[in-house]
């Protein structure tokens, strides 16, 4: 299934209601989406573009301050599926997934899925293209890794 939940530039979302939270940054030529429920902080954001993502800045994404192809490619990197994107222009389209999906695991870390993911909880299909699924079962955001659980031992890793 393809990820349609990303909204553009003055239109509500087409098929998938965004994450309760989830925040739209603007710009002319690319929309981020933000879901600060579902971020671990790994970073890969604010590393790769500081201009565009700054945590010490409100708001601390713009759009705008960078070329959209290389946030789109920098987003695509986010492996806890917080950051999400769609081009203002339909025709250059929304991000989708990968097939096969990749899923990476390791002791003490969560399920690292990427591609063209369904994900069912409580009877609710969740579309996605990347997510990091708890694995201890002390997630307070089911089924999405949240870090409160003893399996933190990825946060010293580099993603």
């Amino acid at each position: 299934m393809t990820m349609t939940d990303s909204t553009t530039k003055g239109t509500a979302p087409q098929a998938v209601k965004p994450a309760a939270g989830a925040k739209d940054y603007y710009g002319n030529d690319i929309t981020v989406r933000f879901d600060l429920a579902r971020c671990l902080h790994v970073g890969v954001c604010v590393r790769s573009i500081p201009a565009v993502f700054d945590t010490k800045r409100r708001p601390w994404v713009l759009p705008d301050a960078g070329e959209a192809d290389q946030i789109a490619q920098v987003v695509r990197r986010c492996p806890s599926g917080a950051l999400h994107y769609e081009f203002t222009d339909p025709a250059r389209g929304v991000e989708q997934g990968h097939s096969p999906v990749t899923v990476r695991t390791a002791e003490g870390e969560p399920l690292w899925l990427e591609g063209d993911i369904l994900i069912a909880n409580d009877g609710e299909e969740l579309p996605e293209t990347r997510a990091a699924l708890c694995r201890c079962g002390s997630t307070a955001n089911r089924p999405f890794c949240d870090a409160s659980g003893p399996c933190t031992q990825w946060r010293h890793h580099a993603h």
